[in-house]
């Protein structure tokens, strides 16, 4: 599933950032020296990136980051401008880029913040089309739809304490998963929520690892034959035995208000998706998800609203584009919990043409059976 995941603490920051509706517009290049060349970096170690940025109809961006060699683009899942002060995040790589607009608005020359490691970016605006990748070509097509891969070579190592956080892109080639737990590549795996993995020792959850892994087969994965992949690599290297079920669990079953508007389709010519932009409105903090499904939304509103989940009934399918108030957050004068922000994310989708119900309905667990620490490398 493509995650346009956002954390509670993003979502307070940016509640001091002013936001105006200035052009930022257009396609930006640049090249991420993140180990120099000096050291005999690939591209894959020194990407070359494409930033493409797109206006809404009220004012707030939308777009997405391309990784060229690699062939990988995602949605930003915030984009905040204050002439000449830019900020770019993507959540579920957990990166941020601030930059500085330059006078002649031709280049943004800023900083790249991921796993707590900075490295400088400038970007340039791309005068003509976007850049020709030169990685191979087996590693930036589609996977084949029948291929059943396999991570021919894994990398499992001890997370530093500095990288106690997940990140995961299911759709790259090669799959880094930084700072993450067996249980978060169980959750991966199964794509279930944390509620749902049941059984297993404490360092389940608590040890955290970094992996790299290769497929044995060439092309971008879908998100399936990632998951299958993950699921392979639990087996191999942890020795994981589990067997799923179903569990009764209270749930918010999410419908459409009949009374509303129903949400707006996005348009299909924008390739990024899952995006989501933010700006402040006054005392309101507005969150404008562009090129999003249903269940991505509510995987959104669920990494902070952890009460019940959240279950999609409305019937919809495809993308849409979907504004979300959260009113009065902007105001707060004490600490806003992620509880909180999870309750007012709800009360915002329902202000905005849907309704949730509670219920009780089955849900699929992973039972584990079994599982070791990580085989060595």
């Amino acid at each position: 599933m493509k995650r346009a995941i956002l954390s509670a603490a993003f979502i307070i920051t940016a509640i001091a950032i002013p936001f105006h509706a200035q052009s930022i517009v257009g396609t930006w290049q640049g090249t991420l020296p993140m180990y120099g060349a000096a050291q005999g970096a690939s591209v894959y170690d020194n990407p070359r990136v494409e930033f493409n940025i797109e206006q809404n109809s009220d004012g707030s961006f939308h777009g997405g980051i391309t990784f060229i060699d690699r062939g990988v683009t995602v949605a930003f899942s915030s984009i905040a401008f204050s002439a000449p002060e830019v900020t770019l995040a993507e959540s579920s790589a957990a990166f941020t880029y601030r930059g500085k607009l330059s006078a002649d608005g031709k280049s943004i020359t800023g900083i790249w913040t991921q796993s707590n490691q900075s490295f400088p970016l400038t970007l340039t605006l791309a005068a003509a089309g976007p850049l020709s990748p030169r990685a191979d070509p087996a590693l930036t097509a589609p996977m084949a739809a029948d291929a059943d891969p396999t991570y021919e070579v894994a990398t499992i190592k001890p997370a530093t304490a500095e990288e106690q956080h997940p990140i995961f892109n299911l759709r790259a080639h090669r799959l880094n998963a930084t700072g993450t737990s067996a249980k978060e590549l169980i959750k991966v795996a199964w794509n279930v929520r944390g509620r749902q993995v049941l059984g297993g020792p404490p360092w389940l959850e608590e040890k955290k690892f970094d992996i790299v892994a290769e497929p044995d087969t060439p092309g971008l994965p879908s998100e399936q034959q990632s998951r299958l992949m993950v699921r392979k690599l639990l087996a191999d290297r942890f020795h994981l035995v589990a067997h799923t079920d179903q569990q009764f669990y209270p749930v918010l079953a999410l419908t459409l208000n009949p009374k509303a508007q129903r949400p707006v389709p996005s348009d299909p010519n924008f390739s990024p998706s899952g995006g989501m932009s933010m700006r402040r409105e006054g005392d309101d903090i507005v969150l404008q998800f562009s090129g999003t499904t249903i269940p991505q939304m509510l995987a959104f509103i669920m990494n902070t609203f952890q009460e019940r989940q959240l279950v999609d009934e409305t019937g919809l399918s495809g993308t849409y584009n979907i504004t979300l108030r959260i009113v009065g957050l902007a105001q707060s004068q004490t600490a806003v919990s992620p509880d909180d922000v999870g309750n007012a994310l709800v009360q915002a989708a329902q202000q905005a043409g849907f309704k949730f119900i509670p219920e009780k309905e089955p849900l699929l667990v992973v039972i584990v059976d079994h599982i070791d620490l990580p085989t060595p490398n």
